[in-house]
């Protein structure tokens, strides 16, 4: 049977590497084809254990840490990729909880958590775990999060490429033929050299006035295409009102911004990499899937706030 916490562990050894042969090690040691095990590798992205870079095929650990979940709560997250099993962990204080079955059939890391009455107490666990104690890396995070920025130019879908544009209104990529006419700006899906999807934003400026009597706008104005993360190109093509992210309080009463809450998102337009994590690290767990939504607890709702600015989405609280 497959042991996550084991091929974590494996990985903070590693610490970088192929991510063509990651695929194949974690397919090899869970018995699941290449797409499930890209989705579950997407799962322990988000939870920070490691980083990985899709687009030049190559993946690193990240530093195991313990850290402040925000709130009074008194509880800290291991975070990163975890150099031994949780009994390690448990042995010096830590607890963890049960995780059901993921989504691809392959089970995430064990959640450890340390409860604590004096700060030394965190710092004690730190020293005798071997891993550096940091403050609130919510919190971090959140404050981190910026705007989107266009990408770094890009080459347009060759011709014989199956090419798909993002419908913002029904939230899903539809074929189009770019040879048929001129192509409208947006998000675009395509192929290229190989069977895995790239990404590209087809952006046109303000149309710009030509010298004439009218100063009728350019019949062809000019066009760039810009790589793009796939999360971060839907919310930039999105409007704001559309699919908007929801936040309830756990408890009932006027919320304050660090009232601790539920975050809902639509599946349809999921969180990019860095404000998912910032969503995770609120707790530790991973988003709970269910019913077309992504459910992430113990969000503040200063940090809800903070990641539906970023994104340029309304923010429905409740």
């Amino acid at each position: 049977m497959f042991d996550p916490d084991l091929f974590i562990s494996w990985m903070a050894e590693q610490g970088t590497g192929s991510l063509a042969a990651l695929i194949r090690d974690a397919s090899w040691a869970s018995g699941y084809e290449r797409k499930p095990v890209t989705q579950w590798l997407g799962r322990i992205e988000a939870l920070g254990a490691v980083s990985i870079d899709w687009r030049t095929g190559r993946w690193s650990a990240n530093a195991c840490e313990v850290t402040d979940l925000p709130g009074n709560t008194q509880t800290a997250v291991l975070t990163g990729a975890r150099p031994v099993g949780p009994d390690f962990y448990r042995a010096r204080g830590a607890v963890a909880a049960p995780q059901g079955p993921e989504e691809s059939g392959i089970p995430l890391p064990t959640p450890l958590w340390l409860q604590y009455e004096e700060r030394s107490r965190l710092h004690e666990f730190a020293a005798s775990a071997g891993v550096a104690a940091v403050p609130c890396a919510a919190q971090s995070a959140a404050r981190s999060l910026g705007a989107f920025v266009m990408g770094d130019l890009a080459a347009p879908p060759a011709r014989d490429s199956t090419v798909e544009r993002f419908d913002p209104v029904a939230g899903r990529f539809s074929s189009v033929n770019l040879g048929s006419s001129w192509p409208v700006p947006g998000l675009y899906r395509f192929t290229r050299f190989s069977r895995q999807h790239r990404y590209a934003l087809l952006h046109r400026p303000g149309r710009q006035a030509v010298p004439g009597p009218l100063h009728a706008p350019a019949p062809f104005p000019e066009q760039t295409w810009h790589s793009v993360d796939r999360r971060a190109g839907i919310h930039h093509v999105v409007p704001p009102a559309a699919f908007p992210l929801h936040w309830k309080a756990d408890r009932a009463g006027e919320p304050g911004p660090n009232s601790l809450g539920r975050m809902t998102v639509d599946r349809r337009t999921p969180l990019p990499l860095a404000q998912e994590r910032a969503a995770v690290l609120c707790t530790g767990l991973a988003s709970l899937r269910m019913a077309g939504e992504e459910h992430y607890d113990g969000v503040p709702l200063f940090i809800a706030n903070r990641i539906a600015r970023t994104l340029r989405r309304r923010l429905e609280t409740a």
